[in-house]
């Protein structure tokens, strides 16, 4: 499908609409997310384009304890910061202060993260303690920007290819198409656990040093949004690990 026309609202989180005479609405907003496959942390891929995973549950039981009506709205990454800017999304997700902030208006809310991660370097077990400059072909999910290594690509040092997703990334790690494969430490547990292959691949961490990274939900628009949605994974911290366990995050 092209990206224009991939402007799909995917799901509605529907909620005991009032149906007595004089009942309030329900306020809707309409939730920016990224058409990227990256499950187990959220996903919206082909054929259906249906937002699914650890963040689609979190942001749903939060409009459910606050009476919301979230519309979710999948984009490619680019368009979806053009869109956001634009004043035509109320939220988004997954955001962070330092992504693209040269091209961010001021003024943004970001709530507290969903989630701590840790971006990582896989590699095949035999090329662990290579040298650096052994590792060119880097593998990235598709409708990611390889920032950490912008210097390396315009040096011409690295080149990087797409998957995907992170199946994808893994299985070109594996045969050898690739040195190594850029994920979320959990993302990789995740799907190298569900393949039986948990010790085929390993982290690298002269290629990228493991550090605490956060998702969080953002708005120009409602900041007391962000204010509620704050309160709400505070109030239920024991539902929200939970539902991260669940996911193995």
């Amino acid at each position: 499908m092209p990206a224009p026309l991939r402007v799909l609202i995917v799901s509605l989180c529907l909620l005991f609409a009032p149906s007595a005479p004089g009942a309030e609405a329900v306020r809707e907003y309409r939730l920016g997310v990224e058409d990227v496959d990256y499950y187990p942390i959220y996903s919206a891929a082909p054929p259906d384009w249906h937002y699914r995973g650890y963040a689609r549950e979190v942001l749903d039981l939060f409009a459910a304890k606050e009476g919301l009506r979230l519309t979710y709205v999948v984009l490619p990454v680019r368009r979806l910061l053009r869109e956001y800017r634009g004043g035509r999304l109320d939220l988004v997700f997954p955001d962070n202060p330092r992504w693209e902030a040269e091209h961010k208006p001021e003024g943004i809310a970001y709530s507290r993260p969903l989630l701590q991660f840790q971006d990582a370097m896989l590699v095949l077990p035999s090329r662990m303690g290579e040298p650096r400059e052994r590792f060119r072909r880097l593998g990235f999910v598709r409708g990611f920007t390889p920032w950490k290594f912008r210097e390396d690509i315009a040096a011409g040092r690295v080149n990087i290819h797409e998957a995907p997703n992170p199946e994808g990334l893994i299985r070109m790690t594996l045969a050898g198409y690739i040195d190594a494969a850029n994920m979320a430490r959990q993302v990789a547990r995740f799907h190298l656990e569900r393949q039986g292959r948990s010790d085929s691949l390993v982290i690298e961490p002269t290629l990228l040093p493991l550090r605490d990274s956060h998702y969080h939900l953002s708005s120009i628009r409602h900041p007391e949004l962000i204010r509620r949605f704050d309160a709400f994974l505070q109030r239920e911290a024991e539902a929200v690990q939970a539902l991260r366990s669940k996911y193995g995050l």
